[in-house]
């Protein structure tokens, strides 16, 4: 997802690469395109690039950023313009369906042999495996474990915040520290309208068919939210978290890279947000540690999602078979098992790009304390469906919308819930 403004540090960076090729010029070379959607990396990325570029002298993989657009919005205009990237850093499920007849099918490949099927089937449709998964990802609140221990006398322990009331408790101690605030909500619609409303529908269960059941039921508009029991305690979460917000007085200006150094740096405890923020947030501040933890639903001890994080696949690799030759998508497929299968790819995807190893073939352990704390919610079984992976395209920024305007006070919970009804029912189908 879209995080932060590096386009022109992105841009700078791949100016180099062509002259970074090695020996052999640009002219012998196969050009393969990138689209990526994850401009949070877009500078590791670059350099990822950069390495592979210089590691063989047949292909050259050349970065097209989005430049203000969405991965959905960019990819439309290349296909219709007959000029699509040979590969995409695209999404799941059902953004991955709607382009079927565009992508290559990858089953082939030599990496996808060492991804487990419950990550595979991020990227599957119809039987064919149209998307290589990028990583797992994870979101909650991300902290700055030197802030929280100050806050708590020095002996924070996640499992502390179980319940609202713990997450309120909590967020007081640390606002009543000297030039420190508790929480920070950044107001990008890919932020509240996919991740935070994930909680919404996969807190609804801890059935996988009756969270399925619950989104079908939207779809069909037989859901009314304001009789909701979860959607009653999520506005509450979010209303809690909305009290002790950096920005509560104008919760619509707060940006992703003031939120970074924020957090990196201790002047705030929390931050909604997921783990790829955490190259920006060493590259702020190599000292800091940070962790992650759940988003608490309800007061009750135990209850589902108080205790769990989410955690799922955020983006698949796909290969265009429509528009790009032979060649192009063999330099696409030898950049993806470079990643995946090669010493220093795999070194790269792990410490550069800052991505959980996804593969089984991949030894390159995370060093980040952040990732080892993903990893051992994954380990310990805590974690929560993205749900958000299944909505389809329009979903985010509808529902993202909607929650700007709750986060602004320009509509009440129930307005947001009708707001909710009204776009599952019609659009959202």
């Amino acid at each position: 997802m879209k995080k932060m403004k590096l386009l022109s540090m992105s841009m700078a960076v791949s100016a180099l690469i062509l002259a970074g090729c090695g020996s052999g010029g640009a002219s012998d070379r196969t050009e393969v395109s990138l689209l990526i959607g994850k401009e949070e990396i877009a500078k590791e990325l670059d350099e990822t690039v950069l390495k592979y570029n210089q590691s063989q002298e047949t292909y050259t993989v050349k970065i097209i950023p989005l430049a203000g657009q969405n991965a959905t919005e960019k990819l439309t205009s290349l296909y219709a313009s007959k000029n699509a990237p040979v590969m995409v850093n695209a999404g799941v499920y059902t953004e991955l369906a709607q382009w079927e007849d565009k992508f290559l099918d990858l089953g082939d490949l030599p990496l996808v042999k060492g991804i487990d099927e419950q990550y595979l089937k991020a990227g599957q449709v119809n039987g064919k495996q149209l998307g290589i998964p990028t990583t797992i990802e994870a979101f909650g609140f991300l902290y700055n474990k030197d802030v929280l221990a100050e806050a708590t006398g020095g002996s924070f322990e996640p499992s502390r915040v179980a319940t609202r009331s713990d997450l309120a408790d909590l967020m007081k101690k640390i606002a009543t520290l000297d030039n420190k605030k508790a929480l920070e909500i950044s107001p990008m619609d890919w932020s509240l309208g996919a991740h935070f409303t994930n909680l919404l529908f996969t807190n609804q269960s801890d059935d996988a068919n009756k969270r399925q059941d619950f989104m079908n039921q939207m779809m069909e508009g037989k859901v009314n939210l304001n009789q909701n029991e979860t959607y009653t305690n999520w506005v509450a979460t979010f209303d809690l978290m909305k009290e002790y917000n950096v920005a509560k007085a104008a919760p619509l200006s707060a940006d992703y890279d003031s939120a970074t150094l924020a957090l990196a740096n201790g002047d705030t405890g929390l931050w909604f947000m997921g783990n790829w923020a955490y190259p920006q947030l060493k590259e702020a501040n190599p000292e800091a540690k940070i962790g992650i933890l759940p988003v608490p639903m309800s007061d009750e001890a135990g209850g589902y999602g108080n205790s769990q994080i989410s955690i799922g696949v955020p983006q698949t690799w796909v290969v265009d078979g429509s528009q790009s030759s032979e060649a192009e998508q063999a330099g696409a497929k030898d950049f993806l098992n470079w990643m995946y299968e090669d010493e220093v790819g795999q070194d790269y995807y792990v410490n550069k790009l800052g991505f959980i190893p996804i593969s089984s073939h991949n030894k390159v352990e995370p060093k980040d304390e952040l990732s080892k704390d993903v990893l051992a919610y994954l380990q310990k079984e805590e974690s929560l469906e993205w749900m958000n992976a299944h909505y389809p395209a329009t979903a985010f920024p509808a529902m993202g919308a909607s929650l700007q305007k709750y986060l602004d006070d320009k509509i009440d919970s129930k307005e947001l819930a009708e707001e909710f009804e009204d776009y599952w029912k019609t659009s959202g189908k």
